[in-house]
């Protein structure tokens, strides 16, 4: 599979509620973190945890993805996140940078 298809696979098995087969796409060690630098989640185990209470808070969470550019390592994602629980936001956008290392997601970059 090609990164941009990676991206996708593992957002649609987030849409499933199938954590480790979203989780099998990302690298042991990856990180996720602002465009500031702050360290949002360090290794998969960080990203299963804050993905299992989201998915537990936020059962109807949807993620459009309405425009997508991929190059080399890397996949960009404009992301329209919706579906969040009552009294959370209707609409939250961002910008994913993902960077891969072979056919693992190693990082994201969020932008919002």
């Amino acid at each position: 599979m090609e990164p941009r298809e990676i991206v996708q696979a593992a957002i649609d098995a987030y849409h499933d509620h199938d954590l480790d087969r979203c989780l099998a796409f990302y690298a042991a060690d990856v990180v996720v973190k602002r465009v500031d630098g702050t360290i949002l989640m360090d290794g998969a185990a960080a990203v299963r945890a804050r993905y299992a209470k989201s998915m537990a808070d936020h059962p109807n969470l949807h993620y459009e993805i309405p425009n997508r550019i991929a190059l080399g390592d890397f996949v960009v994602d404009e992301e329209r996140v919706t579906g969040y629980a009552p009294g959370g936001p209707d609409v939250v956008r961002a910008v994913l940078v993902y960077r891969f290392s072979g056919v693992l997601i190693q990082e994201i970059l969020i932008l919002s």
